[in-house]
């Protein structure tokens, strides 16, 4: 099986080397950054088959609150009714398929009314009322269609595809998270970045600290770029990732290195020398550290750009002072991040280069080979 990339087919056969053994494995062929063609097949294949976080319960806390998500090219609504419940539906009217709610978000929603034709939904999707379409017409028939919806850790997932298995059966090999309270946590900064590189250079850049050294230097007096001690790496088949050390005398991961908020509360003090990075397939970038949780998602755009939303949650406690500044930490991964995103963008020339081979993984680069063996097996499913 292959696909047509602009005058060359891309087949399975060239994502063996990707498939292979760590030691042996080069690099996925540049088509997969750079190709429309390769982009639908993403899409279809992979955004709109698998669980993607979309936000936080915390976003949606009173009936009426809603947002609008888009996904593998579909607007999604995802609203909390009456009784609490976080439902989420396609936004679009059963009668002739007219877009219904246009805002990225909101509160207070009663009802959802089509602007068209003037049928309206319950919260819960089912028809309430249908102007005017007789007596024999059947309102329990026409409900809004749903997106099959889970919650983890407070997060929203959402998966476009009806036969999926359940979310708690996708992520249940991944590490257990509970202790730092995520659900309990209060989002204190929130960044959108668009970056002209691929969804997956941003995946991999976060997989490695291979750059580290030379591309952030305020990062690696804070932690080792590698930690391999008994914690060792963390795999399974929703994600990857593992930990990385704070350095002696450093408190998280700041511009000070030193922390002026609360410790999330019940951690150990061996969880508050690591700071963990994992990669949950295929767009979620999850990082707990001992006083807050980083969030990345990233979302295509084009082959070439990539919308990456990025979170900063914090304590209560933390929130809730007086004297609340996270700075300190939102400029430190905020300058990360940028530093990352330029890296992405001259590797997004590169890989689109006529002269580009892909090329072999230095032997720190062990999560990236799981990342895009993991891509490479699902597009070679595809072709």
């Amino acid at each position: 099986m292959a696909i047509e990339v602009g005058q060359r087919l891309l087949r399975v056969a060239d994502l063996e080397r990707t498939r292979g053994a760590f030691g042996e494995a080069r690099t996925l062929p540049g088509e997969v950054y750079s190709s429309e063609d390769v982009l639908r097949l993403e899409q279809r294949g992979i955004f709109a088959r698998e669980w993607l976080c979309v936000g936080r319960e915390a976003d949606i806390p009173k009936a009426g609150d809603w947002f609008l998500k888009e996904i593998a090219g579909d607007s999604v609504i995802v609203t909390r009714d009456a009784e609490g419940v976080i439902n989420a539906f396609y936004n679009v009217c059963r009668h002739r398929g007219s877009r219904l709610l246009d805002e990225p978000q909101g509160h207070g929603l009663a009802r959802i009314l089509c602007p068209y034709h003037a049928w309206s939904y319950h919260l819960d999707g089912s028809l309430q009322n249908a102007p005017r379409m007789g007596a024999d017409f059947c309102k329990s028939d026409h409900s809004l269609r749903p997106v099959k919806t889970g919650f983890h850790e407070g997060f929203i997932f959402l998966n476009l595809d009806q036969g999926a298995q359940p979310l708690t059966q996708w992520l249940a090999d991944l590490p257990g998270l509970t202790r730092f309270r995520i659900p309990e946590l209060k989002r204190g900064r929130r960044i959108e970045y668009e970056v002209r590189a691929n969804w997956k250079l941003v995946c991999e850049n976060y997989s490695e600290c291979y750059h580290c050294a030379g591309a952030h230097p305020q990062l690696a007096r804070l932690s080792e770029q590698i930690s391999r001690d008994e914690r060792g790496q963390e795999i399974g088949a929703c994600f990857n990732g593992g930990p990385m050390r704070l350095r002696d005398g450093i408190e998280t991961m700041s511009m000070s290195g030193r922390s002026t908020l609360p410790t999330i509360p019940g951690l150990s003090l061996d969880d508050c020398r690591y700071v963990h990075y994992y990669v949950i397939y295929p767009n979620m970038l999850l990082s707990p550290h001992p006083d807050y949780v980083l969030v990345h998602t990233a979302w295509p755009l084009a082959p070439d750009r990539t919308r990456v939303v990025c979170e900063w949650l914090f304590t209560e406690a933390a929130v809730g002072a007086k004297d609340f500044d996270p700075s300190d930490v939102v400029d430190f991964w905020d300058l990360t991040n940028r530093q990352d995103w330029a890296l992405c963008e001259r590797t997004q020339a590169g890989v689109s280069s006529r002269g580009y081979r892909p090329g072999p993984y230095q032997s720190s680069e062990d999560c990236v080979h799981i990342f895009d063996r993991w891509y490479a097996d699902r597009l070679a499913g595809l072709l």
